[in-house]
């Protein structure tokens, strides 16, 4: 129903049965598309018949919407035009749009104003490659498929990083190790290992 390979099913089905239950609420949240609020509800859920409840409704809502749009691709031309959304935010049974050339052009909009940010991030020409091969992929990509999310995620990160900003480096242990206990709980061995890290560069300015 998600438009996958028949390997990828197979390899998808023989993970879920040998994955122990407890874990299948949290891969059925993963996979669903919905907002982030909704998946940290099952993440916050600690016993295991509350995570099923809270997963389960997602994925019929997500199943029964995907039925819909494939119900919807088998119709007559005309029919066709009336579609199930699968935009962002995942698939909500009810809510339909017009497919017509208004949505293809937004489509369109958008994928050119993501490629004018990527050339725009200054970013080195190994990450842009990478990135401009990434986005030939995403535009050939149906917005059904969970790998669409994911691909475009990544590319809306390696847009935002600053890839020609720098700030002026603070070497005070002190502060840093502040800093580090206010901000996380435990990890000393983690803590320790950044303020060695932070002395070695106060003794020699090199990064190697």
């Amino acid at each position: 129903m998600l438009d996958t390979s028949v390997p990828v099913v197979a390899k998808f089905r023989r993970l879920l049965d040998s994955l122990p239950r407890e874990t299948l609420p949290d891969v059925v949240a993963s996979m669903i598309r919905t907002s982030n609020k909704e998946k940290l509800q099952v993440l916050d859920a600690v016993s295991l018949e509350e995570r099923f409840r809270k997963a389960l409704p997602m994925l019929t809502r997500q199943i029964e919407g995907l039925k819909l749009l494939q119900k919807t691709r088998k119709m007559s031309p005309d029919a066709e035009k009336r579609v199930l959304s699968v935009r962002k935010g995942g698939v909500f049974p009810g809510r339909q749009f017009n497919l017509g050339e208004e949505d293809e052009d937004e489509d369109g909009d958008d994928m050119a104003a993501l490629e004018r940010k990527i050339h725009g991030a200054s970013m080195p020409e190994a990450a842009l490659r990478v990135c401009l091969k990434e986005l030939k992929r995403l535009k050939k990509m149906p917005q059904s498929m969970p790998e669409y999310a994911l691909t475009r995620n990544y590319l809306d990160l390696m847009v935002e990083l600053p890839w020609s900003k720098s700030t002026k480096d603070c070497l005070d242990i002190r502060a840093a190790r502040t800093l580090l206990d206010n901000d996380h709980y435990a990890m000393d061995k983690l803590k320790r290992r950044v303020l060695e890290y932070l002395a070695v560069r106060q003794l020699k300015t090199s990064l190697k």
